[in-house]
């Protein structure tokens, strides 16, 4: 997967993100999920995790590998 296939599925996956209405853009944990896929898209280097984002109940899971892989996990625990 190049450069330009990796930004084109990160780009689909805040796309997304906006979709759901959850203010993205107010969010240090999003921030931070933001630096992840910049990296991966600027190095390729594989990478995988979660991130809590705090007051939204919803865990980022991310698998960023051969495929890009992303979605929200409910936790009311958040």
């Amino acid at each position: 997967m190049n450069s330009q296939e990796r930004a084109r599925d990160i780009i689909n996956i805040f796309k997304k993100l906006q979709e759901k209405n959850l203010g993205i853009t107010e969010f240090e944990e999003f921030k931070k999920f933001r630096g992840i896929c910049n990296e991966f898209i600027r190095n390729g280097v594989y990478t995988q995790g979660e991130i809590k984002v705090l007051g939204t109940k919803r865990i980022i899971l991310y698998s960023f590998t051969d495929t890009v892989d992303c979605m929200l996990k409910y936790d009311e625990n958040v």
